[in-house]
């Protein structure tokens, strides 16, 4: 897996000087990542907002101009509830302020080598324990900022539309504010195809698939793209031998 990190300070210097840390930290390591620097909280929010690239982790400044860390944080937590947020600061004052973004971690400048690179592994960790356990049977959604906790295999599609999600479940269609770059990063893919610009399904419930589309096992007819057919045949295919 490639993790999305991003830095964000108004000081160049200080993000450059994370940069390096990252840098030097994944250096002896099997790990890959894309490292995006902001110099301000306004920046950083655009971007999450954007629905451009899931950020898995973010080393935060708490004190900058205009729009400071924990308000940095308040935005983002409205919209990734997943990301995992540590901050960065030269005042020990802030510490209690931290807890209500659920903070993973909090680092104090000078940030020392030791206590960098423990905070950014243990964040990895945590991803890849979250990958394993929890999102491999279900997806975590928001809405209205309220949690929901779906379970794969009641899950039959997800549709877009405009700026929205449809999941269409066993029990009911649940609509979210989302993009399909996001879902993306969230599910195990393993278990679900994209068969066509507006819809990925749950490869399980799939029953036969024509030249123009899918019948699920509920009778539910999805279209597949003509790009993707090839794709959507050999994956289903391969699915169910195993």
């Amino acid at each position: 897996m490639e993790y999305n990190v991003a830095i964000c300070d108004d000081e160049i210097i200080q993000v450059n000087l994370v940069e390096k840390l990252i840098m030097e930290a994944i250096k002896e390591e099997n790990t890959k990542l894309s490292i995006y620097k902001f110099l301000s909280g306004e920046d950083l929010i655009k971007h999450c907002y954007s629905n451009k690239e899931f950020l898995n982790i973010i080393f935060l400044d708490m004190e900058m101009s205009g729009i400071d860390g924990i308000k940095s944080a308040k935005k983002i937590r409205e919209k990734w509830n997943k990301t995992i947020i540590i901050f960065i600061t030269g005042y020990k004052e802030y510490v209690f302020d931290v807890f209500e973004v659920y903070t993973f971690r909090y680092l104090l400048k000078p940030v020392k080598k030791d206590e960098f690179n423990k905070a950014l592994f243990d964040a990895i960790k945590l991803i890849e324990d979250n990958k394993t356990t929890v999102e491999e049977e279900f997806l975590i959604i928001n809405k209205n900022k309220e949690e929901i906790i779906i379970s794969y295999k009641t899950i039959n599609y997800f549709e877009k539309y405009r700026n929205k999600i449809l999941v269409n479940t066993d029990n009911k269609d649940i609509e979210y504010y989302g993009t399909f770059n996001e879902l993306n990063m969230k599910l195990n893919m393993n278990k679900f195809i994209k068969l066509h610009q507006g819809f990925i399904v749950n490869i399980d419930k799939i029953e036969l698939i024509t030249a123009k589309e899918a019948i699920l096992k509920n009778g539910q007819k999805i279209p597949v793209s003509r790009r993707n057919i090839k794709e959507v045949k050999e994956t289903f295919f391969n699915r169910m031998r195993v």
